[in-house]
């Protein structure tokens, strides 16, 4: 599954891990969400040749974020979600919980481009994750709220802009920018950003997927966002994750062409709003 083989700290859980080896079979409600369904939507191209585009230092948007773990190396990406209190990053489930337990003393750079963090970087204070992704794996929860902080320095939306939560908008959606950090053929560790076209999956029908070239493991959690011209910010409608963490397996031959995302509800908004009330959580070391 190679939009998770990167994530060092939050690997499949138990059961995940072994319906990845084939040992078993997924819960049956996971199984049908990989059965076709009728849609009325558009379907994906089957045009392969869109590639996205890395970008440098001074084209990095602020408000997408490298995800480090406890040796400060990256791993994966995520979005600085609007919010009152101006501390909130959203990531990938997966990034974050695996194996029954989360992951601890992680930081958040934004637009870190060659290893360099421009604006600094953030603490992960705390984290919120659906149970049903913790309890049962259910990759339509695969998406993680954080809260940051950083010792005498200002809030991260303070310094980078934030990203407004949209719930519940239509699969098939035109002017769409997704961005996030590829962890191979990756000059500079640099974010590669694609505009493009989300359709409603015809495999998955319950998430979203677009299909743009450069999108290897490191960018779970990258953002799907409708930008306005020249903006740095706008309107939050996905990230990378979700069916099979994001992406096909590693023996697809687009494997880093097509990418994923768990379709946002207003169960999202119910995390978002826990996270911004201090309601529950994981509390990091």
């Amino acid at each position: 599954m190679r939009r998770r083989s990167r994530t060092r700290v939050a690997a499949l859980t138990a059961a995940g891990a072994l319906a990845a080896a084939g040992l078993i079979q997924y819960a049956p409600d996971v199984v049908a969400l990989a059965q076709a369904k009728h849609h009325t939507g558009p379907n994906p191209p089957d045009d392969w040749s869109k590639k996205g585009t890395y970008l440098s230092a001074s084209q990095a948007d602020p408000s997408v974020v490298e995800v480090l773990g406890s040796d400060g190396s990256p791993y994966c990406s995520g979005a600085v979600v609007h919010s009152p209190g101006a501390d909130i990053v959203i990531t990938a489930a997966h990034c974050v919980y695996g194996d029954g337990s989360y992951a601890s003393s992680l930081t958040v750079a934004p637009g870190r481009t060659g290893g360099n963090s421009p604006h600094g970087t953030w603490q992960v204070d705390k984290i919120w994750v659906d149970p049903r992704y913790t309890k049962d794996n259910d990759e339509r929860y695969d998406y993680a709220f954080m809260r940051v902080s950083r010792s005498g320095g200002p809030e991260i939306e303070d310094a980078v802009g934030g990203n407004t939560l949209e719930v519940n908008q239509p699969y098939h959606l035109r002017g769409i920018t997704t961005i996030g950090y590829p962890d191979s053929n990756n000059p500079g560790d640099a974010q590669i950003s694609c505009g493009l076209e989300t359709f409603q999956s015809g495999a998955h029908d319950q998430y979203r997927e677009m299909r743009c070239g450069g999108y290897s493991a490191g960018v779970s959690g990258g953002p799907w966002l409708e930008l306005k011209p020249r903006a740095k910010t706008g309107a939050l409608i996905g990230i990378i994750g979700g069916y099979n963490g994001g992406g096909p397996a590693d023996d697809d031959p687009h494997v880093d062409d097509i990418s994923y995302s768990p379709y946002f509800t207003d169960d999202t908004q119910a995390l978002l709003n826990q996270a911004v009330n201090d309601d529950g959580g994981q509390t990091e070391n």
